[in-house]
């Protein structure tokens, strides 16, 4: 089960490769929809409708089914990065705080949100740097080819504070989607194996945290992750329209040098958090603050099952392997 528990004789080591492992599948399977998400939310206000396919359909005829996995390496590494920091400092924030203070269980989801929110906070610190080399990569690949050559674009054009870009919408953004992603899923998980039979002794090791079937946990899993992504993100979509915007504010394109996709070429940006939700208000009215949200939710959506379901099924095996 994700987050503490007594009888759970996992190590933190442990997690942290079942968090890596996890990271590694989520990206591969969500990298396409994170293209396209990311250039839905960037184009200027579409005159058609339909802009998830006719997005995906550009991009496949102007740049091939590569472009779907421009930046995927990168995104490898912060998926890596990302996954296994949120389920690792989320394991310590809920064995502190189940140790410490030992709440009665209807506070338990307020409990799971702080958690998930101190989570969230701590990923973003981490993996924001990649983030902007990797979202341009998305846009330009180019231009920003390998990490060192991206890093080195991304600094030539704005700078060490370049790297943090949209920082503040990041952690607007990302401290309460992972928060109420974790609450969620821990209300929804439990109350979803309820009408499972629970593991027989010669089948697994309940005395070990195993307490159902892994097809069991499967299930609930992937849909109470479902939950998890739609929720979550749906909540906190405005600020992800922002970060994004604000993550190429100092991007600057360079078609002397490098051929730049038409997407790619009259972008929406801005420099400040306030001035991006202000513009996208002014401009195309509260729809405009969710500009992209079909494609990002579904991957949302995508990438909260693969994750949670993942990391489940994953400490299941290396806690029947340990034994």
């Amino acid at each position: 089960m994700v987050g503490y528990s007594r009888n759970d004789t996992m190590t933190r080591t442990q997690k942290l490769i079942a968090g890596c492992l996890s990271g590694v599948s989520t990206r591969f399977i969500v990298q396409p929809m994170d293209v396209i998400k990311l250039r839905a939310q960037l184009q200027k206000r579409p005159k058609k409708k339909a802009v998830v396919y006719r997005t995906a359909r550009r991009i496949m005829l102007e740049e091939g089914w590569g472009a779907f996995y421009h930046g995927h390496m990168l995104g490898q590494m912060h998926s890596i990065l990302a996954v296994s920091s949120q389920f690792y400092i989320y394991e310590i924030a809920t064995q502190y705080a189940s140790t410490k203070f030992d709440l009665p269980k209807k506070y338990w989801p307020i409990q799971h949100f702080i958690c998930g929110l101190a989570s969230g906070c701590v990923c973003t610190c981490l993996v924001i740097p990649l983030e902007v080399i990797r979202v341009r990569q998305m846009l330009v690949k180019d231009q920003y080819k390998s990490v060192w050559k991206g890093a080195q674009a991304v600094y030539r054009y704005g700078g060490i504070f370049a790297f943090y870009e949209g920082l503040s919408a990041s952690l607007l953004q990302m401290g309460p989607q992972v928060g109420i992603s974790f609450a969620v899923f821990t209300w929804c998980q439990p109350m979803i194996l309820k009408h499972f039979f629970e593991c027989p002794p010669e089948e697994c090791h309940r005395n070990i945290g195993n307490k159902y079937k892994p097809q069991y946990l499967a299930i609930a899993s992937s849909i109470a992750g479902s939950a998890a992504g739609f929720v979550s993100k749906s909540m906190t979509y405005p600020f992800d329209l922002a970060k994004r915007r604000l993550q190429i504010g100092s991007h600057k394109v360079d078609v002397d040098k490098f051929q730049t996709p038409s997407q790619s070429r009259s972008l929406t940006r801005c420099t400040k958090l306030t001035e991006c939700i202000k513009i996208s208000y002014r401009k195309e009215g509260f729809k405009g603050l969710f500009r992209g949200w079909t494609v990002t939710v579904y991957k949302a959506q995508i990438t909260s099952v693969v994750a949670f379901t993942s990391y489940e099924l994953i400490c299941y095996a290396i806690r029947e392997i340990s034994t």
